[in-house]
């Protein structure tokens, strides 16, 4: 009997603590703020993406279309034999451009973020070569290409989401 007695209470007590443990409201979780991560393209002339891009014709750089979120951060490296930039083009056309001018020295590294206005990585030397470091801070899609073979298409496109 007494045997009994200590099973019902302690199915008494589990049944209290399911209960309680039940109607417990844990307190919300907070996200972390997203880590932004670095983005390599490379330039290599040589490059044709296997799909035309709905940019239109882009090409020489790998990834040619790239996306990326705000914060994210880009880099160009170059294992081609020649040597290449990467500069950003002040327009913002949905589609690549027929023709462009870069008005700024694109040879010289300039601007670090990533928009629709003129910025360059300069020069990257062949063979290995790495730009600086570009940031994107706000949404959109951004055309850039490569000072000396923008008359070839070496073009590409990095679209910018939240």
């Amino acid at each position: 009997m007494h045997a009994r007695s200590l099973l019902s209470s302690l199915g008494v007590a589990a049944l209290a603590i399911s209960v309680i443990g039940a109607t417990h409201t844990p307190k919300p979780k907070y996200h972390e703020a997203s880590t932004s991560r670095l983005v390599t393209i490379r330039m290599d002339i040589d490059f044709r993406p296997h799909k035309r891009s709905s940019f239109g014709k882009i090409e020489g750089y790998d990834p040619a279309e790239v996306h990326v979120h705000m914060g994210d951060k880009i880099q160009w490296v170059n294992p081609d034999d020649e040597v290449h930039t990467a500069t950003g083009m002040a327009y913002t056309g949905g589609t690549v451009p027929a023709s462009y001018k870069f008005q700024g020295d694109f040879t010289k590294p300039h601007g670090r973020i990533i928009g629709a206005s003129e910025w360059s990585t300069g020069n990257v030397a062949a063979h290995g070569g790495k730009s600086p470091i570009f940031v994107t801070k706000r949404t959109g899609h951004y055309f850039y290409s490569c000072g000396y073979h923008i008359g070839i298409g070496q073009i590409g496109v990095i679209v910018v989401e939240p």
